[in-house]
């Protein structure tokens, strides 16, 4: 399985990037239009057809930094930037990066951020925003530090890593979209508001085939608004 990586500095200037960068829907659309749904659809049938993001794994990350915007995009198959909105980007990098996953080995330890958004699982009588409900449960935002930590923390035993440092930066604004059609919203007035967190740190590899997957398909929920995304560098 080929994985690229892509970076793209955005124009600030451009209204397509200004329109993205407040609606991360739009994010998202603007992001799946550059993938090759077509060639991916020759290879299904009708009833096996799924979206870009679930067919090529597409994770991404916005930052905000002082001259700009910054988006990385990860993904299972190449993309085309040729069809983003022309002057959206002033530079884009890409490279495959599965021969540098395939280097990873259990011990190695590994400079990280993660951009998630916590969540837990409660019953219908628990205090919290609700994000899903179905008839016996529910999924709330975690918005206490400790509570994230301690998530991620579960993570790392799902994924195999172990947290060597790490902070939690909860002064990030939450994300508000438009829920599925197939969900209710009768509570919120149709809307939901999923809560975010960026993680910086070090870990320690303890399996490092469920972390390469971990990394592959991304950490958490709602992966489709910027969130799941781990970038991971040798820690020196």
């Amino acid at each position: 399985m080929e994985l690229y990586l892509s970076r793209l500095f955005l124009d600030h200037r451009s209204r397509a990037v200004m329109k993205d960068v407040a609606d991360p829907r739009m994010l998202h659309k603007t992001i799946s239009r550059c993938f090759p749904m077509a060639d991916a659809h020759e290879k299904q049938s009708a009833s096996e057809r799924e979206t870009p993001r679930s067919t090529f794994n597409i994770l991404h990350r916005l930052e905000r930094r002082p001259d700009g915007f910054v988006l990385y995009v990860q993904s299972t198959g190449k993309p085309n930037w040729s069809l983003l909105t022309p002057g959206y980007a002033n530079r884009i990098d890409e490279k495959s990066i599965d021969r540098l996953y395939l280097e990873i080995r259990n011990g190695s330890r590994l400079l990280f951020r993660l951009a998630a958004n916590p969540t837990k699982r409660v019953g219908k009588s628990d205090e919290g925003n609700a994000k899903f409900r179905d008839e016996k449960r529910r999924r709330i935002d975690i918005r206490d530090e400790e509570g994230r930590l301690r998530w991620l923390e579960r993570k790392g035993i799902e994924c195999g890593f172990a947290l060597s440092h790490v902070t939690a930066r909860n002064e990030v604004r939450a994300v508000d979209t438009v829920p599925r059609p197939s969900v209710r919203f009768g509570h919120d007035k149709g809307r939901v508001t999923l809560g975010s967190a960026v993680f910086d740190g070090v870990l320690e590899v303890v399996d490092a085939a469920a972390f390469r997957d971990a990394l592959a398909k991304g950490i958490g929920t709602g992966k489709a608004y910027g969130f799941g995304l781990m970038s991971v560098a040798p820690a020196r």
